[in-house]
């Protein structure tokens, strides 16, 4: 007798992506897809995020016919952790090789921070092979100085990075004490467990993040960032004409060339203080501006981490719609 599985319940799959590295990945629902389904929907999460920051949503959008595969980033969960450049371009490529593992001809890709930059990366580079984007949080043309406010904002969410706990229980009552979140729930909790992994430092077990800081310093230098904002002007003064060149790659983001439709999922509650947010009004015009086919939602009471961590009906309602029956012509 075959063991049943719930939609709901995730097929774990490990994804190789040449040189003996992988990436981790679980697929909802029923794969593949029959003819006439909706594409795939691959879930990209954050810069410091993992798989599990999409199983709730995940969840609700497989009770509405549609096929989900969340996955590790290279670098985060339980993908392989390489010491190399990572870039969106390198995410892009590996969401490539992802696809054609699993022989996904065509795919809708559901993307939350950073997530939403290699979703337009992986829309510029490989357009016969995204069918519909919905970007959460994300994926705005900023200024320079909104950068910088952005950098700052993150560095609460890299303070866990590097350090070591005496037991899984102290590492998450930190969490629970930081103001990120308005509400608290089992989803937050299970994306922590998630990336603790147990080490043997001082003579004792001690449990850390699994996200090497080398991994999130090399993201942010590809972005002109830095895993501590104040490096950025020792960078620039190092390499000026390195620095310049990056700068002027992500000055402008490649909107008209992309072709497919659009979905922007706007947080509407600043983080810490008014001002911080990550996908600023300004943002929006622009993509109102240089994107062909594209639809806007915003959550009033979610800020860009609650986006994808809290519960909401109204955008789990709306990435349905738009996966399964948004059609701009």
């Amino acid at each position: 007798m075959k063991n049943f599985r719930s939609p709901s319940s995730p097929k774990p799959i490990q994804i190789p992506i040449g040189n003996s590295q992988v990436l981790t990945a679980e697929i909802f629902g029923k794969f593949p897809v029959s003819k006439n389904s909706p594409s795939p929907v691959i879930c990209i999460h954050g810069l410091t995020g993992n798989l599990k920051n999409f199983t709730p949503l995940a969840r609700d959008l497989v009770k509405q016919g549609l096929t989900i595969i969340t996955y590790d980033l290279r670098g985060r969960g339980q993908s392989s952790k390489p010491q190399i450049q990572y870039s969106q371009d390198l995410h892009a490529k590996d969401l490539k090789y992802l696809l054609d593992f699993l022989k996904i001809e065509k795919a809708n890709l559901l993307a939350h921070s950073l997530g939403c930059w290699i979703s337009l990366a992986f829309g510029k580079n490989f357009p016969e092979r995204t069918d519909k984007i919905c970007l959460i949080d994300g994926g705005g043309q900023l200024s320079f100085k909104r950068k910088l406010s952005s950098l700052f904002m993150i560095q609460e969410s890299l303070q866990r990075l590097g350090k070591s706990f005496p037991s899984r229980e102290t590492y998450i009552e930190l969490a629970k004490k930081s103001s990120i979140f308005s509400s608290w729930n089992k989803n937050i909790e299970n994306f922590l467990n998630y990336e603790l992994e147990e080490i043997y430092e001082n003579d004792s077990v001690q449990y850390r993040c699994n996200i090497p800081i080398y991994v999130i310093d090399s993201e942010l230098k590809s972005m002109g960032g830095a895993f501590k904002p104040w490096h950025i002007p020792l960078q620039i003064l190092r390499n000026p004409i390195k620095n310049f060149r990056i700068f002027n790659k992500n000055k402008i983001l490649p909107y008209s060339q992309i072709h497919s439709p659009v979905l922007v999922i706007q947080a509407g509650k600043y983080n810490f203080q008014k001002g911080d947010e990550l996908l600023p009004d300004a943002a929006i015009n622009i993509f109102k501006k240089k994107l062909k086919k594209v639809v806007f939602l915003t959550l009033p009471d979610k800020n860009h981490y609650e986006t994808i961590l809290l519960s909401d009906l109204k955008r789990d309602e709306t990435i349905s719609w738009f996966f399964q029956s948004f059609d701009p012509l």
